[in-house]
């Protein structure tokens, strides 16, 4: 077991004070929780066993299709409470923004709204889905890495 920190660095989009909030997990347990405004930071420690598979969880919480979301007469959206991956550190590491956020991340969507344009458009509104750091719906980003981290970031950065 090896004691490992992590930084999540989140930039949140909101109006009138209100930002959207996201719980962050680690194996299921959720270690930090919170609104996410402008610049967001969230640290915590954990130990983690040697040689295992673990899955890093960011998620949207309480996203309310209209009241976050304002959009113009023909429907466009022009404002949308949302919030974006900005960094991840691990033990002051920064993952890769592309190689391993973007592409390596998984984001499923639980957002009614966006459940409902996928039971229309399966193809173009999947429910799970990479290349994706901005949560804009009620979802939850993944990571999946294992330890030790080092070998894990040689493999697949």
């Amino acid at each position: 077991m090896a004691s490992v920190n992590f930084k999540v660095n989140l930039i949140g989009t909101g109006w009138d004070d209100v930002y959207p909030n996201c719980a962050v997990y680690l194996n299921d347990v959720r270690f930090a929780h919170g609104a996410v405004t402008p610049k967001t930071c969230f640290e915590f420690d954990v130990e983690l066993e040697d040689d295992a598979e673990h899955v890093l969880k960011i998620r949207y919480l309480n996203r309310d299709s209209l009241a976050d979301v304002v959009r113009d007469e023909a429907g466009n959206i022009i404002k949308n409470r949302q919030f974006e991956i900005e960094s991840i550190f691990i033990d002051d590491i920064e993952l890769e923004n592309y190689h391993i956020l973007y592409l390596r991340g998984e984001t499923k969507f639980s957002d009614s709204h966006y459940v409902q344009l996928h039971t229309q458009d399966p193809k173009n509104y999947p429910l799970l889905h990479t290349g994706n750091t901005v949560l804009g719906a009620e979802c939850t980003w993944s990571l999946k890495f294992s330890t030790p981290i080092f070998l894990w970031l040689l493999e697949n950065a």
